[in-house]
């Protein structure tokens, strides 16, 4: 293995022994969520009391992108179809949808204390866009959720969101508009 005194200047190794640092990360994937009027898909977490896209831990064993719909699916009973550009195919390997983002996001557990997830951030629309219309759409997990909505990005500053929303939201809905038009996949 490589020692501290071989990894180059600049090069961050906070799990490295000889390091002051022993933060903890988690591998987290969310989503963008956006229904056909243009509007963000935002559950309001139970724990974190803020209005938030659906998101979680990934699984051992679990894609990033698996983890994100299921993620949605769970949170609120919607399914979803990730907007990702085209990938190229390989005979041997297979091509992992690649995330919109991926950020880093410092958050406090009572059971774990201060840590970081590395949040995968995907942006996705409804698989199915009738089921996001009429009174019955969302099946909400109580246990994290405490509500869910679809709020259009000029009016998050009515919710108590993370202040990085809504620019992250806009940034998202831009480049899903701009792939989705250059992709003809999408427009069918």
């Amino acid at each position: 293995g490589t020692t501290v005194e071989q990894i180059p200047p600049g090069i961050r190794r906070p799990h490295c022994e000889g390091t002051t640092v022993t933060l903890q990360r988690h591998f987290t994937a969310s989503v963008c969520v956006f229904n056909d009027e243009g509007a963000m898909l935002l559950v309001h977490h139970r724990k974190l009391d803020l209005w938030l896209y659906p998101g979680g831990h990934i699984d051992p064993n679990e894609a990033p992108d698996e983890a994100a719909k299921r993620e949605v699916f769970e949170e609120t009973g919607i399914e979803v179809e990730i907007i990702a550009e085209s990938l190229p195919s390989y005979a041997s390997v297979t091509a992992l949808i690649p995330p919109w983002r991926i950020i880093e996001v410092a958050t406090e557990d009572k059971h774990i204390g201060p840590h970081h997830h590395i949040d995968f951030v995907y942006v996705a629309r409804v698989a199915h866009p009738g089921a996001t219309r009429g009174s019955g759409q969302f099946t909400v997990a109580e246990d994290e959720i405490v509500d869910c909505r679809w709020v259009p990005i000029d009016r998050f500053e009515d919710y108590k969101t993370p202040s990085v929303l809504p620019k992250l939201a806009a940034d998202a809905a831009d480049w899903a508009d701009r792939v989705q038009r250059s992709n003809p996949t999408f427009n069918q």
